[in-house]
């Protein structure tokens, strides 16, 4: 009896499963014939149970009943909108995730009906519109994940009803107005990342009360007022990000009370007042950025007990006083900036005890003395900048540096000779400065081993002698400047100098050559030759009085040598001695130099997505945590010297010097002789030449578009403006533009960007790709920032048309608004409406303005961007 009546329950129970999930597979079904990109979920069809579709999971209710709890669809391509989907026919969904898909449109305010959700996966995709109020009514969710889309307008004040949230990440929209107070209701808040938005008004302080919270990511927004006290109630933090505002007032001490941070950003504000010394109980602390404030007292010698930091930058405040000779105990620390500042006193010795220092910058201070020799001792140095200070002399030891690629010592008031050991510094490659200096004595036939070296600036020194035939062995130079010293005789007949220009030798003694400006040597000796009778008559003249003057002096110096004794003093001359570069920052170097070899399996072709001339791109996916890089090989010709391992050292250089979201983030490097490689943030989406070729570009609506013309440009703008000195790209192409997921932009490849040098003319050998050179270029060789202005022109063009704009950079501004508009603008996406239309009449301008044939009259980027 029993058995017949529970098949009796089963027959009568059976229909009823078959119903629930049938509904749910009906709405599944539904919303996949909606989605523009069906191929991955080709298992959602009636052929095969729902459960066992692609991303379903399904779970048993009372032993019967199935139902789906989680869809889990991420990294699928999938395109479409999310309203097509009948949310309460799954009203058991626990997860959903369609992250890094393209899903477009709005979040409809029906997703309320999920309201068992606890994980909400909708990041990075190209959502619009509002976040809509009802998502208060997920109160059972504790990750919200809305990142990386096109969402704008406020936060809606009734999140605070998610009262079980955890993770919280909304950064990378277009979010406007205040933070919502209420966030303080939230009480299991571990991470809030809201960067990169147009939020406004100041920090709430309620935000105090998150103590749980480790991670607080609020950089890049226009926040404003101080920065609230209550913050050091969150003990927990890690990483407390609050850089690129218009934050002001002092740093309050209590931040000295959050002893778990590892990363403290809070440059590009407008801090004052002096830096805490109470930051010395940030004990596990690894990154300290203060630079761009107007922070004014001294460096806290407490710093040194910060015995885990790797990065240091008080560059461009009002600091004064000495550098604490403590920071020596930095033992850890790979970069020091501390340029731009009013620091006085002498570089202390301490410093040379620093091993893992990669980069030193103390330039425009008040810094007096001796270079302390024990700065020789910094064998990983890489780049060393003490420019436009008093220093008065530079030791031989500075020549046992030998991984140096930069070094600036222009502007001081070095006296005595060039050393020397400076032939030592073979890895030099973008600059060696001593311009601007006292220096004396002969130009060293050393510095010929420099054969990797670019720019040699001698200039406005007292350099004596004639100029060596053997910087001809400087394969690698493209500009030299000697000018304002007393040298003479020919300037040497070689290859640097063929196409060289006067003012790289002018105001000096006697220099005479085929430059054009100097004297020929030949009219030179006729010359002498003519006026040797004339000058004879002057030279009995001044010997005569020669004679009466040394007459004087030995009576002086016989009554002088009885009268007293001199002792003479003995002179030390020190000797110098010699020291595979590998580096990965905020990273095990070795852990990931093996992890990197097994993903890519040594380099198989099969992982290779992009190459060059003489590199090639691998992508690598790092096991266990699923970290994706972008590993960029230089194919080495033969040996050290080659120009592609020159290009790779200009890179590292560069592009170390930079911390910008629009430019494309360095995470290491290895040099050896048998490897060169770049370690970069992958981007997803590769470079924009490629998305412009293929179908992909229909993605890219005028709106998107306009973006990353914005991006290119603040990345230009910083470099240009916000560096010191200012850094030229020289290669702004559509293949050096790299999207990620987001279609955000950053610039990448700086293999031939160049320093640009206050006071020279900054002339340069002829570097980028063809179509986007700048036209003076050709006839000039003179390098300016107007020059990657002209490049931007073309890639704005480029953007509205889909393509190189080729000949039409030769039109006329007028007819080139009319003809784009008519026959050439990128027809594979929806025609422009009429507002839009005016805005792509003002990029046209615009881009016809940067592509001036006069540099003079074309913009800066820091107005374009202002422009766009």
């Amino acid at each position: 009896m029993r058995v017949i009546l529970l098949f009796l329950a089963l027959l009568f129970l059976l229909p009823l499963v078959q119903s629930s999930l049938t509904s749910q597979a009906q709405a599944l079904l539904h919303w996949k014939s909606t989605l523009q990109t069906q191929q991955p979920l080709s298992s959602w069809n009636l052929h095969v149970h729902p459960c066992n579709w692609t991303g379903i999971t399904c779970r048993d209710t009372n032993k019967i009943r199935q139902v789906v709890t989680k869809i889990h669809l991420s990294h699928k391509g999938l395109a479409g909108k999310l309203d097509a989907l009948n949310f309460s026919a799954l009203p058991s969904i626990r997860i959903f995730n369609i992250s890094h898909n393209k899903i477009s449109g709005v979040i409809p305010p029906s997703i309320c009906l999920f309201s068992k959700l606890t994980y909400l996966g909708l990041q990075d995709n190209v959502l619009s519109g509002l976040i809509p109020p009802s998502i208060g009514n997920l109160t059972n969710i504790r990750e919200l994940y809305l990142w990386g889309n096109n969402l704008f307008g406020s936060i809606p004040p009734e999140i605070d009803k998610l009262t079980h949230l955890t993770y919280l990440a909304l950064s990378n929209n277009f979010l406007s107005g205040e933070i919502p107070s209420n966030l303080a209701n939230l009480t299991n808040l571990i991470l809030v990342d809201l960067n990169i938005n147009n939020l406004s008004g100041s920090i709430p302080p309620e935000i105090g009360k998150l103590t749980h919270l480790t991670l607080l990511q609020l950089q890049e927004n226009f926040l404003c007022g101080e920065i609230p006290i209550n913050l050091e109630n969150l003990t927990n933090l890690v990483d407390l990000y609050l850089w690129n505002n218009n934050i002001f007032g002092p740093i309050p001490p209590g931040i000295g009370k959050l002893r778990q941070l590892k990363s403290l950003g809070l440059e590009n504000n407008f801090l004052s007042g002096e830096i805490p010394t109470n930051l010395e109980n940030l004990t596990n602390l690894v990154e300290l950025y203060l630079h761009n404030n107007s922070l004014s007292g001294s460096i806290p010698p407490e710093i040194s007990r910060l015995t885990n930091l790797t990065m240091l930058d008080l560059t461009k405040n009002f600091l004064s006083g000495e550098i604490p000779s403590s920071l020596g105990n930095l033992s850890n620390i790979n970069v020091i900036y501390l340029s731009s500042n009013s620091l006085s006193g002498i570089i202390p010795a301490e410093l040379g005890g620093l091993k893992r220092l990669i980069e030193l910058d103390l330039a425009h201070n008040n810094l007096i003395g001796n270079v302390p020799k024990e700065l020789g001792m910094l064998s990983a140095l890489i780049s060393l900048d003490i420019s436009s200070n008093n220093l008065t002399s530079v030791p031989e030891e500075l020549g046992n540096c030998v991984n140096l690629q930069l070094l600036n010592l222009s502007n001081n008031r070095l006296i005595g000779k060039i050393p020397s050991h400076f032939g030592n510094l073979v890895h030099l490659l973008d600059l060696l400065d001593l311009s601007t200096n006292f220096l004396t004595g002969e130009i060293p036939l050393t510095l010929a081993h420099l054969t990797m070296l670019q720019n040699l600036n001698l200039s406005h020194n007292n350099l004596t002698g004639q100029i060596p035939l053997s910087l001809g062995d400087l394969s690698s130079l493209s500009t030299i400047d000697l000018s304002y010293n007393q040298l003479e005789g020919p300037v040497p007949d070689i290859k640097i100098f063929h196409k060289a220009q006067e003012r790289w030798f002018i105001h000096n003694t006697n220099l005479c050559g085929t430059i054009q400006g100097l004297p020929s040597c030949d009219a030179f000796v006729k010359d002498t030759v003519g006026s040797t009778r004339h000058r004879m008559v002057k030279l009995i003249a001044t010997l005569i009085c020669c004679a009466a003057l040394l007459t004087s002096f030995l009576l002086w110096l016989i009554y002088l040598l009885y009268s007293r004794k001199r002792k003479a003093k003995p002179v030390h001359i020190g000797s110098p001695s010699r020291g595979e570069m590998f580096s990965m920052w905020n990273f095990d170097g070795r852990d990931v130099y093996e992890k990197i070899i097994r993903a890519t399996e040594n380099f198989d072709e099969k992982y290779c997505i992009g190459s060059g001339g003489h590199a090639r791109v691998y992508k690598a996916i790092l096991e266990p945590d699923n970290l994706t890089l972008a590993v960029k090989k230089i194919m080495l010709a033969s040996g050290e010297s080659s120009l592609d391992a020159e290009a790779f050292h200009r890179e590292i250089h560069t592009i170390t010097h930079i911390r910008h979201r629009n430019i494309a983030k360095l995470y290491g490097y290895c040099s050896s002789p048998q490897n060169k490689y770049l370690v970069y943030k992958y981007y997803e989406k590769r470079d924009l030449h490629n998305i412009l070729k293929s179908e992909e570009a229909i993605e890219l609506d005028w709106a998107k578009r306009k973006v990353i013309m914005r991006d290119v440009a603040c990345a230009l703008s910083h470099l240009h403006h916000d560096c010191y000195p200012p850094i030229v790209h020289r290669d702004v192409t559509s293949k050096n533009i790299l999207l990620n997921s987001e279609f955000i932009a950053s610039i990448s490849d700086f293999g031939t960007a160049k320093f640009l040098k206050p006071e020279s003319s900054n002339w340069s050998m002829l570097a980028g790709t063809c179509g986007y050179i700048a036209p003076e270029l050709a006839y000039t060789m003179r390098m300016t920032e107007k020059c990657d202005v002209y490049s931007f022109g073309v890639i704005m063009l480029e953007l509205l048309m889909g393509k190189h704009p080729g000949d039409m950079l030769n039109l006329s501004s007028s007819d080139q608004k009319e003809i784009i508009l008519q026959d050439v603008l990128d027809q594979r996406i929806e025609p422009p409406r009429e507002q839009v239309i005016n805005e792509i009449l003002k990029i046209i301008q615009i881009a016809y303005e940067c592509l001036n044939n006069n540099p003079s009259l074309r913009p800066t980027m820091q107005e374009v961007v202002n422009s766009i």
